[in-house]
């Protein structure tokens, strides 16, 4: 990836992927060699109707190496860490600005990363806060139902953020079978027989839950209600505190939505 002047002009056409963190290290190897700046870069499932050309980067195990060994070679290894995770994140258009930065690491070094201000930097650190502060707060926040052979919870994040949690859990619920669902990225950490993995589920319908859980979960309900002081009530301190969009997924408050 050295000793190549890249481009600054934008090209009039989208590079589309399969969506993989490969794919994506695939269009960076495409765009810096074909000395290009795509106007877009885009997963497969997501290319709208356009009059733009397209080109159909194909994922290549060995340009992805290339590309992913050139990062902490070139720039540094926290730019590397920094841009699996900004990748991962729900930032618009992160392809594109990940591409931007890449593109002036490999000029500057490793001296980018202290710009905190810089515009191809400052979106990146928000990015990757925005992340790592939703996974934090799902450690809390996640409320799991036992249905029997497994622990089972449903949470609807922003970002990607189920690599981020499997290390925490897979340690609290060691001798527990679990599945976290992300219905919004239509994934799943399953941990079973002291293995986890992360697979791809469209859906997820669950048994009815049993007498002895639906037990629980009123103790719950009630523990929660018993233990809250009429008085000091502060609805804008709790969502402060508890951010309203994790509710309906949080057995205690979601009927207040």
């Amino acid at each position: 990836m050295s000793n190549i002047k890249l481009s600054a002009d934008i090209s009039d056409i989208i590079y589309t992927y399969d969506g993989s963190f490969e794919g994506f290290l695939c269009c960076v190897f495409e765009s810096v060699y074909s000395k290009e700046t795509p106007y877009d870069i885009l997963p497969e499932s997501d290319v709208p109707l356009t009059l733009m050309d397209t080109k159909v980067i194909v994922t290549d195990h060995d340009k992805a190496s290339r590309v992913h060994k050139s990062i902490p070679n070139k720039i540094s290894k926290k730019a590397l860490n920094l841009v699996c995770t900004v990748f991962l994140s729900c930032l618009p258009q992160k392809e594109l600005k990940i591409l931007a930065f890449l593109f002036r690491g490999y000029k500057e070094g490793s001296k980018l990363l202290n710009k905190l201000g810089d515009p191809v930097v400052a979106p990146l650190l928000a990015a990757e806060l925005h992340l790592l502060r939703e996974a934090h707060n799902l450690k809390g926040f996640i409320r799991f139902s036992d249905i029997g052979e497994a622990l089972v919870s449903t949470i609807t994040p922003k970002n990607y953020v189920l690599p981020f949690l499997a290390n925490h859990f897979t340690l609290r619920y060691d001798n527990e079978n679990f599945m976290i669902f992300d219905k919004t990225h239509k994934a799943a950490l399953v941990y079973q027989n002291r293995k986890s993995e992360i697979i791809s589920i469209d859906d997820l319908e669950l048994p009815p839950i049993s007498e002895k859980e639906e037990m629980y979960q009123s103790l719950w309900k009630q523990f929660y209600n018993t233990i809250s002081i009429e008085s000091r009530e502060n609805p804008r301190c709790r969502m402060t505190h508890m951010p309203k969009r994790y509710w309906e997924n949080m057995l205690e408050v979601k009927s207040l939505l």
